[in-house]
């Protein structure tokens, strides 16, 4: 009876994402079909896998109209129909689903800002959080035609100055909590009532980030030197009337220093990094303990580069857009890199009108706040490496059939193999024609010990997009 020597591989289930090892290892064998050794700019979020969203400027969101800075924050809400603020170096912003305001009242120069740190709404008041030269300092306006920009040092019950330092903040009902250095600062709105240094976390701890879940304030903390130093990250339970001076609860991470918290269906998520280890994570609060579920390259992304986009969390890391999670239940939590941040060095992240915007800052002269839009073509995606030989028997690779969506006129995308822990690679066959859904392209590869699948999508169209549900790869065995 004849032996059957041939061998099919069916590459699909994108939604995965990256491999749990992508991040040690580019040519990572850990995975299954779906997983990815290298993403950059794709959107697997849903059931195929395609280009993922460009970018496009927002009306006076470049240097040539109101954005001359790096808009350092965002609030990831509308204030009222079709309004948010941001906050930049050292002005404050009005932005709306498509256009920067640039008028005689924004963008708004803040008295002394060095740097704008945050802005949260309450009342029917937007209090902004910046630093001076020396010290800090709270705004406020009232959402009409006033701004106070030193309004917390001098008009509040207990009016004082804040740290200069990194001032993340979030509200509930008429109390806003905000993070102050060493220490956790609140406003109490039925009092009109700060109190800048509520609790203290004593010299050389700093409050990244605060969130209000569940009736109480989750406040996360690092203590340690800055720069490239390990620190140790807690989270404390606060209650949520803001009250007291005494903690309720806390949770560590150990030697790991936090960038952000994120409340998503009760669950809080965290991001943090072990200095010791290469790339960050992201997990969630599981009692006293941080269960980690991912991890991504890059850098820490802070509290101000952080929102939800269908139903994930979407993040920046090093001039990328990240997604972590997954859209809906019956997929597993991945995570991938989903899109380009802009320039090289993205400032906030937010999705207030229900798309998100990014801005971003080219080190130069350039700055910009845009949103998606259309597709990216600086996109490709490579599967995990694929072993391939079997003792003395080494692959031949015969065809490969690649099917898409119905392509229109303009949609183009290119796959070859990577093989041989991707020393060598195959011819790069074009996939394209309007209207067809199967493409077949018969190869001719021998000498196969591994191999990976590569997807470019270099050469194809920001408006039409490729759009892939199938990869089959078919070949036979042959002794070498």
């Amino acid at each position: 009876m004849a032996q059957d020597n041939t061998f099919t591989i069916s590459l699909k289930d994108y939604y995965a994402g990256l491999s749990p090892l992508a991040y040690l290892d580019s040519l990572t064998q850990k995975g299954n079909s779906g997983h990815a050794s290298v993403m950059q700019n794709v959107d697997v979020l849903g059931e195929f896998m395609t280009q993922g969203p460009g970018l496009a400027n927002l009306t006076n969101g470049t240097q040539a109209g109101a954005v001359t800075e790096l808009i350092n924050f965002i609030l990831d809400k509308a204030v009222s129909s079709d309004v948010t603020y941001g906050i930049g170096a050292t002005k404050l912003f009005k932005i709306s689903s498509t256009a920067v305001t640039n008028d005689a009242t924004f963008p708004h120069a803040i008295t002394n800002c060095t740097n704008g740190e945050s802005v949260i709404d309450m009342g029917g008041n937007l209090y902004y959080f910046y630093n001076k030269a020396s010290g800090g300092e709270i705004g406020k306006y009232d959402l009409s035609s006033t701004f106070d920009d030193d309004w917390g040092s001098t008009t509040p019950n207990g009016a004082a100055a804040i740290q200069k330092a990194v001032h993340p903040s979030a509200t509930k009902e008429d109390i806003i909590v905000f993070g102050n250095g060493q220490y956790v600062g609140t406003y109490i709105g039925g009092s009109n009532t700060l109190d800048v240094d509520k609790l203290d976390f004593g010299s050389g701890n700093e409050v990244a980030d605060v969130v209000f879940s569940g009736n109480q304030w989750m406040l996360a903390v690092n203590s340690g030197i800055t720069g490239s130093n390990r620190n140790v990250g807690q989270i404390y339970l606060y209650d949520g009337g803001a009250l007291s001076s005494i903690l309720s609860d806390e949770a560590g991470v150990g030697f790991q220093k936090i960038g952000f918290l994120y409340e998503l269906n009760g669950i809080i998520y965290v991001a943090y990094q072990d200095l010791s280890s290469t790339g960050y994570t992201i997990g969630y609060i599981s009692g006293r303990q941080i269960k980690p579920l991912a991890h991504f390259t890059g850098s820490l992304p802070n509290f101000a580069q952080k929102t939800l986009y269908k139903h994930t969390i979407l993040f920046l890391s090093s001039g990328a857009v990240w997604s972590a999670g997954a859209v809906i239940e019956e997929f597993p939590f991945s995570i991938s890199q989903l899109a380009d941040g802009g320039y090289a060095t993205v400032g906030a992240l937010a999705c207030p009108f229900g798309t998100p915007m990014i801005s971003s800052y080219d080190g130069k002269t350039n700055y910009k706040l845009a949103k998606f839009s259309g597709f990216d073509v600086n996109c490709l995606w490579k599967s995990v490496v694929i072993p391939i030989s079997q003792g003395r028997n080494k692959g031949f690779i015969d065809d490969i059939t690649v099917l898409t969506k119905p392509l229109e006129s303009g949609a183009s995308a290119t796959i070859k193999l990577e093989y041989n822990q991707a020393v060598s690679s195959s011819t790069a066959q074009t996939i394209t024609t309007t209207g067809k859904t199967r493409h077949i392209f018969r190869v001719s590869v021998p000498n196969i010990e591994d191999m990976r699948v590569f997807v470019d999508w270099s050469g194809g169209s920001a408006t039409k997009d490729v759009e892939i549900r199938d990869i089959i790869i078919k070949g036979h065995y042959y002794q070498s």
